[in-house]
């Protein structure tokens, strides 16, 4: 008994130490496995704030170019806006300076006149009567060119100035004329598309003639602002012939061809069942796809001189056809511009026009305003040229009354004149058939 109580005795501490040992190796795993768990924890937040900090730097790249592209557009806006306003400023300063230089040249004209009426009665006396009247003839046939001049500059500026107020006028009914343009040509386009359907050649004299009367609708003129079916050659030796070629002010040029694609787009107007219409409208897409391609692959704007607009206009006729295919793939239009091609609807394609006979308008009033410009300079020298021969004129009638002042004195007052040799004659019995007039004898002072 004794013994057994010794052994209990020692083995009691080695198993406390035992437990102790046990009890440490499991707080060992444990905390292993959390600071595992922890560290996985760690490392999924750290992966979900980069890819948020990743879509936070992606998301302000995107902020930062739209706002830049903002910036480039309201840069353009205040670019045109400021040419538009410099050219309106030039316009009012020349129609200014051409009213001052009318009213001047008036007020200088009624100043000459007066002047001279003046100058004439100071100057010429009772004998010279004669010789004023060849000259007051010779200042009217030279004041005569001016004073025509004078009427063709005013009404020259009258012309701009009530063609500019009906040009006011005009644009606002051309607005209203191609809202109801817009409709019809809408609603034309619809009634023929079942005519049309058949013949594809039939559909491109169609789109021609459209475009044609759309040129001609936008008031601008065949042979002068712009021409269709012009045979051209290509680099290659390659005869091309574009539909129409658009002249712009400068000398440049744009060219239109007219592309109509309408089998599938009027087949799918008429499905009833929705899946085969999404089916024609993908093939309508394909087919302006395919004339995309087809007019880029002929480069017509490389027919054109250096300088010219590097992209040509296609046309596209029916206004519906033209939307359900942007509708139906919108990045057409920059799939397009890309390979230097614009697409183009009836309404698009006649504000494009109306705009370009707006420029026309505008060069040929900045033309005349040149020629008015021109005008008031050539009037003016001529003005310079009366002044000087009136000047002139002047300076002989000094000379003239100096002479005749010289002349009478010799007739009359200087020793030996004509007229006491002439009475010492009659008082040595002379008999004249004619007597002297008075006023050379002194006998009308009396």
């Amino acid at each position: 008994m004794h013994s057994l109580s010794q052994l209990i005795a020692r083995l009691q501490p080695e198993s406390l130490a035992l437990g102790a040992i046990t009890a440490l190796a499991v707080a060992v795993v444990a905390g292993l496995l959390l600071a595992g768990r922890l560290q996985r924890r760690r490392l999924l937040l750290s992966l979900r704030l980069e890819q948020m900090t990743r879509n936070q730097r992606r998301l302000e790249d995107e902020n930062n170019r739209l706002r830049d592209h903002c910036q480039s557009l309201e840069d353009q806006c205040r670019r045109l806006a400021g040419r538009n306003a410099g050219l309106e400023e030039a316009l009012a300063l020349a129609k200014q300076q051409a009213r001052e230089q009318m009213e001047f040249f008036r007020q200088s004209r009624r100043q000459l006149e007066q002047d001279f009426r003046l100058l004439a009665q100071e100057v010429l006396s009772e004998k010279g009567e004669r010789l004023a009247a060849e000259h007051e003839a010779g200042i009217r046939g030279l004041l005569e060119p001016v004073r025509e001049q004078l009427r063709d500059f005013r009404k020259k500026v009258e012309d701009v100035y009530d063609r500019e107020s009906r040009d006011r006028v005009a644009m606002i009914r051309e607005i209203e004329h191609l809202k109801r343009l817009n409709e019809r040509i809408s609603a034309d386009a619809i009634r023929l598309t079942d005519a049309l359907r058949g013949s594809s050649k039939v559909q491109g004299q169609w789109g021609e003639m459209l475009l044609e009367k759309l040129l001609e609708d936008s008031g601008l003129r065949r042979g002068s602002e712009f021409d269709t079916q012009v045979a051209m050659q290509n680099g290659d030796g390659e005869r091309q012939q574009p539909d129409v070629i658009v002249h712009l002010p400068g000398g440049r040029e744009i060219i239109i061809d007219a592309k109509v694609s309408l089998t599938a787009y009027v087949r799918a107007h008429q499905a009833t069942d929705r899946k085969q219409q999404e089916q024609l409208l993908a093939r309508h897409v394909e087919s302006v796809k395919k004339h995309v391609a087809g007019l880029s692959a002929k480069r017509y704007q490389d027919l054109l001189d250096l300088g010219n607009l590097d992209f040509v206009l296609l046309f596209i006729p029916v206004e519906g056809a033209f939307q359900a295919a942007l509708g139906r793939r919108p990045e057409m239009l920059q799939e397009a511009m890309r390979k230097k091609v614009i697409l183009c609807s009836p309404s698009s394609l006649l504000a494009i026009l109306r705009t370009i006979h707006h420029l026309w308008r505008l060069d040929e009033q900045n033309r005349n305003s040149l020629a008015i410009a021109k005008q008031a300079g050539n009037l003016y020298d001529k003005f310079v040229g009366f002044a000087e021969a009136f000047e002139e004129i002047g300076l002989r009638l000094d000379q003239t009354r100096k002479s005749w002042q010289t002349a009478k004195k010799r007739l009359v007052t200087g020793r030996g004149n004509l007229v006491s040799r002439a009475r010492a004659l009659r008082e040595l019995g002379v008999e004249p058939g004619r007597e002297l007039p008075d006023s050379l004898t002194g006998r009308d002072s009396t």
